[in-house]
């Protein structure tokens, strides 16, 4: 358990105790929980959402989660005495396995636990095979549970696993489906809101998630992050006002680290480069008493600083890199983490490649945890990918570029996932590696096809196609895909909008026998 409050740590503890044989260990912090999750595993966390003037719990599960500290199979209990509508909602969209809003009774936490325990040995052999990166196994043996009938008491808990693994599997409109049941039944269930939001994004089918998001700016538990997910969606159109308009509705003090680095590259995007580094410099100095906070924001404006400087001409970077070098120095210093390390390390790596010198960017890759790249961040990755291209490597430059788009495809914060991507875009454009990746990402989507797995086979044309816009052949792949799944709208296209796209482009002889083909198909398709 996480709680930096001594009285009420204590108190956990000795209820914890009285429920069931329960080894328990206490955390004052979030930090204090990593360094402990290095050594060893827990099944559960308890984490009370304020966690002194540093990240809060939420903040902290996401990290942590995300750089492979926690396991698929932990449960996640929430304590917080915060009734405000913006702090349930972020605890709610985590969600967690429990939630308890103090003061609780022992009577209840009693119950919550027991229940989640009991939950959890039902459950037992499902997470072991999600611990082992087992999906499909995991699935099969929820589908033989639900066959054989599902305790009364448990069918929630256990729909709402079924549901986000069918999802984590790329069955989107199977997920959906469970989702839309439950809100038929009750429209106010928050995580099967946001699970069918989730799922009509992964499908493509933007205009209808706009559609959802909207109907939730109207609740207090959901509305600063249906700005987040339609600021995100704005951005991936193109509409970087759209993404600052948005952005400008959730209040600055609450603006979420992901959400306030996509706002300063909308303004990047449309020249303002000066409002950028306002924004982040103001949310640094925000959290200039929150030390885990101030070093993140501290991180991410020297990352700007360095983009800057990658775009100017090699004679005025030097006002750029002098600033990004500061900067890496501050939220570097006194770092133990090999993780933090690894990040100070690529980045002054990346100011020296980009003021010509590579020996010395050679000189802050020697550590051992340099390759170490297992809980590395998408954007430090497409960092240490212009490293080693520049220093020679092209092979492991693409490597890790493919490594940065498969650990972003499965980040929880949408508006971080957005960014990434054109990270890894605008990175691999200017390594000329776009290519290449397209091609691996399009023979796997041909697979998907072949094996009638739309949904994954559309993602990676549409991915592949992205990528190398002037390749026909994979936007031919995406329109037969779209053709053959009947799917209208995918994304940034719909049919109409493909179509005109490719008949506008210029295509060798074959390629342009297979467009008329498809036309010819897309008319048979829509008289029938």
């Amino acid at each position: 358990m996480v709680e930096d409050n001594a009285t009420a740590r204590t108190a956990l503890r000795g209820h914890l105790l009285s429920i069931d044989n329960l080894n328990v260990s206490s955390f004052t912090s979030g930090s204090e929980l990593k360094s402990a999750l290095k050594k060893q595993h827990f099944e559960m966390l308890l984490v009370d959402y304020h966690l002194g003037s540093g990240k809060n719990g939420v903040e902290w599960i996401q990290s942590l989660r995300e750089t492979g500290y926690i396991r698929p199979s932990t449960g996640i209990v929430f304590l917080t005495s915060d009734r405000a509508p913006q702090t349930i909602g972020r605890i709610m969209d985590l969600q967690p396995d429990i939630l308890l809003i103090k003061p609780y009774t022992i009577a209840s936490l009693t119950r919550q636990i027991t229940h989640y325990l009991g939950y959890r040995d039902y459950i037992r052999n499902v997470l072991q095979a999600l611990d082992s990166k087992e999906l499909d196994r995991a699935i099969e043996i929820l589908r033989s549970k639900i066959k054989e009938g599902i305790p009364s008491r448990l069918i929630a808990d256990v729909r709402k696993l079924y549901a986000r693994l069918l999802f984590d599997q790329g069955e989107i409109h199977r997920a959906q489906s469970i989702y839309d049941d439950i809100l038929m039944r009750s429209d106010k269930v928050l995580w099967a809101q946001w699970g069918k939001i989730k799922c009509q994004y992964a499908s493509g089918q933007w205009p209808n998630c706009k559609d959802h998001l909207n109907e939730l700016l109207n609740s207090s538990l959901a509305r600063d992050k249906a700005f987040e997910w339609l600021a995100s969606i704005s951005f991936e159109q193109n509409n970087f006002e759209d993404v600052e308009e948005h952005l400008s509705q959730i209040k600055f003090s609450e603006l979420s680290l992901p959400a306030a680095k996509l706002k300063s590259l909308a303004f990047q995007k449309q020249d303002k480069v000066l409002e950028a580094i306002d924004l982040l410099q103001k949310k640094r100095a925000m959290h200039r008493s929150a030390k885990d906070r101030f070093n993140d924001f501290t991180f991410e404006l020297a990352e700007f600083y360095l983009l800057l400087a990658e775009e100017s001409p090699e004679t005025n970077r030097s006002e750029s890199l002098s600033q990004a070098r500061k900067l890496v120095g501050i939220a570097g210093r006194s770092q133990g983490d090999p993780q933090t390390l690894q990040k100070r390390d690529y980045l002054l790596a990346f100011s020296a490649v980009l003021d010509d010198d590579p020996d010395k960017a050679a000189h802050f890759l020697e550590s051992d945890y340099m390759a170490n790249f297992f809980q590395t961040e998408p954007s430090m990755l497409v960092i240490a990918a212009k490293v080693h291209h520049r220093l020679g490597d092209e092979k492991k430059a693409a490597e890790l570029l493919l490594m940065a788009k498969e650990k972003n495809a499965n980040l929880h914060a949408i508006s971080e996932q957005v960014m990434n991507d054109e990270l890894i875009y605008t990175g691999g454009k200017r390594l000329d590696l776009n290519h290449e990746q397209a091609l691996i990402i399009n023979d796997a989507g041909t697979r998907y096809f072949v094996d009638k797995s739309y949904n994954k086979a559309l993602k990676h044309f549409y991915d592949a196609f992205h990528l190398s816009p002037n390749t026909g052949a994979f936007g031919l792949n995406l329109l037969q895909c779209m053709i053959d799944s009947d799917t209208g709208v995918y994304r940034k296209f719909d049919v109409r909008q493909l179509l005109e796209k490719l008949s506008s482009m210029t295509l060798n002889e074959a390629n342009q026998s297979r467009l008329a083909q498809l036309i010819l198909s897309l008319k048979e398709h829509t008289s029938n």
